[in-house]
């Protein structure tokens, strides 16, 4: 199901990205590209930011 928002939602959402990948590369590590895809798809609106979070966890098994 897609989802889609206002194109100043999506700066919203790319700013939020930009952030935790800046974060995570300070902090010495990088998301992986399937996980990059899925933020990227976060950021065009196409899931929303629980569906990210589920995916994340699903994917590294974090409860």
């Amino acid at each position: 199901m897609s989802i889609r928002r206002p194109a100043d939602d999506r700066a919203t959402r790319a700013r939020a990205i930009n952030a935790a990948r800046t974060t995570s590369e300070l902090e010495g590590g990088r998301s992986t590209e399937v996980t990059r895809a899925d933020q990227d798809a976060y950021v065009r609106g196409e899931i929303d930011i629980d569906q990210l979070g589920d995916r994340v966890r699903a994917r590294y098994n974090i409860a």
